[in-house]
């Protein structure tokens, strides 16, 4: 065995001992009084062998939690672990309450002169201390809470036990008795499984009364409006608001049209709602504040914050206020007198709609509908400045810098100095004039032009400057309709110019080009000039500045042919389509030069635009830019030519007045072609149709709807569309109904091939200022046309609703209160009431007290002027017409006032009635009745032989 010295024995036992609260042990020995004596004379030797040092290494090496795991602790019966431990954080929670006697009132409070009150006992096992609580009660006058602070509470000398607490017994703490009814679950379970006896069944707590008297003498609780009460309505409703887009036409004189937005909240049947900002008007934002609408209505129930609460005045009538069910899509809504017509609604609310068994149809607009009101009108260009100066003007009164005048400025930087020159000569001319010689230069920075004439010796010709430096458009004529008075389809003053004039672009002088010039302001065609050639610097410019000169060469012949197509107004898909034999979209070589062909000798028969016919190498190069290798060899995909040049149109003088002022909205197919006309200067973002293809590997012609969304992104369209909107155009062209895309059908409709259909859209005298309809069948413009019965504008449904209302659908006592209720808001006042009977007074010189027809309508009109009072002509002439019989009759102004004032129409019916009793004809106060001569003039003497 191995003998350890007293001190290594010593700490060891304190090892031993159980490591509970209060047991003090030696401390154990540092490291360092181990491992490092402080001298060698410290260290003997000893004679009984080696010791060894592993139990004190351990006690030092080990982790505190190893430490603990390796003490042994004493065992207690049926658990592991120690007493304390176990007990240490176990409360016993006991329901219990106890009689006090009250001294104050006697018996008139409770009915046995005593008050229970109900306790709390709670009981750490840990300690054996108890504490009491008290619940609160609200407004009881007494300080409940926390009854007796936690301590040791005694029962014959001894600590209080569990046991002590039985249900059904009293137990005493404190020298106060507490009657035991009941525990919580813990505590049952603790009595069950550690105590061995299970708890009674718990007891009632008596009643004092005291809680009915407090319930009969308390304030009673506000109730919440109905349908807020339940819990779960509130959950439910709280969020749910439902939307609705509403109009509202005034139809007085000079009245106006107002858009609002109206929001319905379920929860408490409460209605908001706010006006749509307009340009030309203050911003008022809201028409009604949130609160209950009372129907047919004039007035706010009760008062500020009454239709809210949902209270009742007992001096006011009892009304009725607008719910859910009455908000149907065309019907209209009195808001406190303002017929309000509800025009549509969102999708949201349709759905929750028809969850209730209401199917909300919005009103169907005519393809003429513009949203909201249209903007200002901008006077045309006058030479002054530039069209942009001049918009920017127009449209506000600040004028503001627009982007693209930031851009301008970047380009002015950039071609500073740069002129390009041109040689020319005239078109069109004899004798002489043929050999006149022009130079032409283009101003990159400014894109201006001049014309230069070199003089010739003795010619006879003076040269010098020919065109002075400015901004000149390219006529171009659309099948020979030039812009007159007669035809006001140009740019210019009155209507003058070129249908299809547009501003001349360094691109437009290539070699054998004729251009005509056009003046801007007047839209006079000057004289046409052909390009015969350029200078080395100019070259230079033109194959280095990809800036000035980024389309490739199929680009630029493509612009070509699409100005000479669509100034002849060709129908360019439609003559495709037709050589298509198989409906495959492709076309052999030689099928396509052949059409080519074809519509160039025709545009070049019409005349209307001088442009040369394409040379077989560019041709060839046009048929390997589209081309396409099939099993049948080389096939040219003409649905992306006609695209381009769809994108390279020029764009007709009506459609860019439209455009740049705004004043009429674009379809969805419109607003994709505008972007990509933006887009035409890069290739690999201008063609859509491509894009397509790409995501449709096998060929079918239709994609999903991912792919879909995917080339929306790629061409930037999800700037001008939600994914709404996205989803509801791909609905459209899902034409097998299995949620695909038919993008060949959705790209016909985005670019209108067949120029015919394109021009005269906006030509058309007949169209000109309305919104053009264009594109295929797919197009959505094409299934909303106008056909009769159908398809109103908002301003024609407003005035229809105005007129149903206000005849009341003929019901005339109702137009009488509505026409009373007018004269007495804009006349019960006391000193226009005062003026009204003043002018009356004037015409009764011999002062009977009665008036006319004519004079009470002259002194109406009299006040009206004076006051500039808004009263509608036809409740006055309603009230004259009802009141005065006829002309001749005459009523007492003081009686006639005091009923149309009081709105009191039975008081107004009976003064009419009686004015028709005590009237006399004229004619027959001179009647006499001859008994004598009735043989022979029947019994009357007429003195009037007329009558």
């Amino acid at each position: 065995p191995v003998l350890l010295p007293a001190s290594s024995k010593r700490e060891m036992a304190n090892y031993d001992m159980p490591a509970v609260p209060g047991l003090r042990r030696d401390p154990i020995p540092s490291r360092s009084r181990l491992m490092r004596p402080a001298s060698a004379s410290m260290v003997r030797p000893s004679t009984a062998g080696p010791v060894s040092l592993a139990p004190l290494a351990s006690t030092w090496r080990t982790t505190s939690g190893e430490m603990a795991s390796s003490i042994p602790r004493p065992a207690t019966a049926g658990s592991s672990r120690p007493k304390w431990e176990v007990e240490e954080k176990q409360v016993l929670r006991f329901y219990s309450y106890f009689a006090e006697t009250v001294y104050e009132g006697g018996s008139n409070d409770t009915r046995s002169g005593t008050r229970i009150r109900q306790c709390t006992i709670l009981y750490y096992l840990q300690d054996q201390t108890c504490s009491v609580d008290e619940p609160k009660t609200a407004n009881s006058g007494l300080p409940q809470g926390r009854f007796m602070k936690r301590m040791k509470c005694l029962k014959d000398g001894r600590p209080l036990e569990p046991t002590d607490f039985a249900i059904g017994e009293e137990v005493t703490i404190n020298y106060r008795k507490f009657m035991v009814v009941d525990a919580d679950r813990k505590t049952r379970e603790y009595f069950r499984n550690t105590v061995g006896s299970a708890l009674p069944p718990s007891l009632g707590i008596p009643d004092d009364g005291y809680g009915d008297l407090r319930a009969s003498r308390g304030i009673p609780k506000k109730s919440r409006p109905q349908s807020a009460r339940m819990k779960g309505e509130f959950y439910n409703k709280d969020l749910l608001v439902l939307t609705f887009k509403c109009a509202y036409q005034d139809d007085k004189l000079y009245g106006e049209r107002r858009d609002y937005l109206m929001y319905y909240y379920v929860l408490n049947d409460t209605i908001e709602i706010k006006e749509v900002a307009a340009q030309g008007r203050h911003n008022f934002p809201n028409l009604l504040r949130r609160q209950k609408l009372p129907k047919n209505s004039f007035y706010v129930p009760n008062g500020i914050g009454g239709a809210i609460e949902g209270g009742k005045d007992d001096m006011r009538e009892d009304v009725e206020y607008v719910t859910w069910k009455d908000l149907i899509c065309g019907s209209s809504l009195n808001v406190y007198g303002r017929k309000v017509l509800l025009v549509s609604c969102d999708n949201t609310t349709i759905e929750w709609f028809a969850k209730q068994g209401i199917v909300q149809k919005p009103l169907k607009l005519s393809v003429e509908e513009t949203e909201g009101p249209a903007g200002p009108k901008v006077p045309a260009y006058n030479g002054y400045g530039s069209e942009d100066d001049l918009y920017a003007m127009g449209m506000s009164l600040e004028p503001a810098i627009i982007d693209r005048k930031l851009e301008d400025f970047a380009r002015f930087m950039r071609a500073k100095g740069k002129v390009l020159r041109f040689l020319a000569k005239l078109v069109g001319v004899s004798g002489q004039d043929k050999d006149r010689e022009f130079v032409i230069n283009y101003f990159l920075a400014t894109d201006q032009v001049s014309v230069y004439e070199p003089p010739i010796r003795n010619s006879g010709i003076v040269g010098g400057l020919f065109l002075g430096k400015g901004r000149y458009k390219k006529f171009i004529a659309a099948n020979g309709i030039d812009g007159e008075v007669e035809t006001p389809v140009g740019g210019g003053r009155g209507g003058r110019g070129g249908a299809l004039s547009r501003w001349i672009k360094p691109t437009d002088f290539f070699l054998n080009a004729q251009v005509t010039f056009e003046m801007p302001s007047t839209g006079s065609k000057l004289f046409t000039l052909h390009v015969k050639g350029y200078d080395d610097y100019t070259k230079k410019i033109m194959e280095s500045d990809k800036d000035e000169f980024p389309q490739s060469s199929t680009d630029l012949d493509v612009s070509r042919l699409s100005e000479k197509f669509t100034a002849t107004k060709l129908p360019i898909r439609t003559i495709f389509a037709e050589a298509d034999k198989f409906g495959k979209r492709l076309l052999t070589v030689d099928e396509f030069k052949t059409c080519i062909k074809a519509i160039e000798k025709e545009a070049t028969e019409a005349g209307t635009v001088k442009v040369y016919d394409l040379p077989d190498d560019e041709l060839n190069q046009i048929c390997v830019d589209f081309g396409v290798e099939t099993e049948e060899g080389m096939m040219v995909n003409y649905d992306d030519l006609v695209d381009l040049m769809v994108l390279a149109a020029p764009r007709t003088a009506r459609e860019y007045e439209r455009d740049r002022q705004g004043t009429f909205a674009f379809s969805v197919e419109e607003r994709m072609l505008k972007v990509m006309r933006t887009h035409f200067d890069s290739a690999g973002t201008a063609r859509l149709r491509s894009s397509f293809r790409e995501k449709d590997p096998d060929g079918s012609g239709y994609i999903d709807s991912e792919a879909y969304k995917t080339v929306l992104r790629k061409h930037k369209f999800h700037v001008i569309m939600t994914e709404r909107a996205a989803d509801a155009l791909r609905m459209q062209y899902d034409t097998n109904a299995d949620g695909t895309l038919d993008y060949n059908s959705m790209c016909d409709a985005i670019h209108p091939g067949d120029f015919d259909k394109y021009v005269d859209a906006y030509l058309g005298p007949k169209t000109y200022g309305e919104k053009p309809k264009i594109g295929g069948p797919k197009n959505p413009l094409a299934s909303t046309v106008k056909t009769a019965g159908e398809g109103l504008t908002t301003e024609e449904y407003l005035k229809k609703m105005n007129a149903t209302n206000f005849s009341f659908s003929g019901d005339l006592k109702k137009q009488l209160v509505r026409a009373f209720n007018s004269f007495s808001s804009c006349f019960a006042r006391h000193n226009r009431k005062k003026q009204l009977r003043k002018h009356m007074l004037a015409f009764d010189i011999y002062h009977l007290g009665t008036v006319t027809k004519a004079q009470f309508l002259s002194a109406i009109d009299d006040v009206t002027a004076e006051f500039f009072i808004d009263f509608d002509e036809r409740d006055r002439d309603l009230i004259a017409d009802y009141l005065f019989a006829n002309d001749e009759i005459k009523l007492d102004y003081e009686k006639l006032l005091d009923a149309i004032c009081s709105r009191d129409v039975k008081k107004a019916e009976a003064l009419r009635n009686a004015s028709m009793e005590s009237h006399v004809d004229i004619d027959k106060q001179f009647l006499v009745v001859d008994e004598q001569r009735a043989r022979d003039f029947g019994g009357t003497l007429n003195l009037f032989s007329g009558k």
